[in-house]
């Protein structure tokens, strides 16, 4: 990672993802201090989530056999699980303003189907950052927070995944014991689908391997909103999709409860404290404190 000085005495690393996402993800810092306590925690950036020995990953489905990149309402993939995506974004109708859609997962063309993994309308998750973005210091007190420095975000638009290693459950109770003895922050996101009278759960964990999606914040106003989404697996990613148009610099933040209630099981962030987290957001809808996973 090469650092450069600019005129405001700011330190920037032009891309801490090193080329491995389409998009460069900067980071900018006032002091090497702030930097060097990042480097001691964030060890290793990984554009897309890391399976870990023993968890399951097999792919869901045989894929489609399109020739015109999945326009014929006879793609597999389309009449199987519909498309959700309209002109390289999601469909507005699947965005709600307070809550996320309960049980709708996105499904992608993936790597068994035959078309075209650059022009297929139906791949665009798995493409990796959408656009340039930057991790700064945020004034909020919520430590560093991610930003879009060149453009505005469309409503509906893409941003990044939330990536880290996925855990089991019993792994994730091991991290947020010690996390909590080290009075650490904790960055686990617990996703939770019902299906039939099962509850499935995926633990994301990128405390310490990641990408940008780590480093966003808390919003109970949020301008993210998180949607399951399958590729190459039955283990769901989290992908964050703009829920209204974005100002350039401005702040990006999702719901780490998915908009919902505490109560509610779909998506909840485990916190490292007992008592409850003081929320920082600042929002004229706060609820005054995090949620959390009570499982743990």
């Amino acid at each position: 990672m090469t650092e450069k000085i600019k005129e405001n005495r700011k330190f920037i690393i032009e891309d801490i993802s090193n080329g491995l996402e389409r998009f460069p993800v900067s980071l900018i810092y006032d002091e090497i201090k702030e930097f060097e306590e990042l480097r001691n925690i964030f060890y290793k950036y990984v554009n897309n989530c890391v399976t870990l020995p023993g968890t399951t990953s097999d792919s869901y489905y045989d894929g489609c056999d399109c020739k015109d990149d999945c326009e014929s309402e006879d793609c597999g993939c389309k009449s199987t699980h519909g498309f959700f995506y309209v002109s390289r974004g999601l469909n507005p109708a699947f965005l709600q303003s307070t809550s996320i859609l309960p049980n709708i997962s996105v499904y992608e063309c993936n790597s068994n189907c035959s078309c075209s993994s650059v022009k297929c309308p139906n791949r665009l998750t798995q493409h990796g950052v959408s656009l340039p973005l930057q991790i700064f210091k945020s004034n909020s007190g919520c430590g560093w927070g991610v930003r879009s420095h060149t453009r505005k975000i469309r409503k509906g638009e893409f941003v990044c995944e939330y990536a880290g290693e996925i855990i089991k459950t019993d792994g994730a109770k091991r991290r947020w014991i010690t996390a909590k003895e080290k009075n650490e922050d904790n960055y686990i996101l617990c996703l939770k689908e019902h299906v039939k009278d099962r509850i499935l759960r995926t633990n994301i964990d990128p405390t310490h391997i990641g990408n940008v999606g780590r480093f966003i914040n808390h919003s109970c106003d949020s301008n993210l909103q998180i949607f399951l989404t399958r590729i190459n697996s039955l283990i769901p990613t989290a992908a964050l999709f703009a829920k209204r148009d974005i100002e350039i610099n401005e702040e990006l933040s999702f719901d780490y409860a998915g908009g919902m209630n505490d109560n509610n099981d779909n998506i909840q962030e485990i916190n490292i404290n007992t008592e409850r987290k003081k929320c920082l957001c600042g929002s004229q809808y706060c609820k005054k404190f995090l949620p959390f996973d009570q499982s743990l």
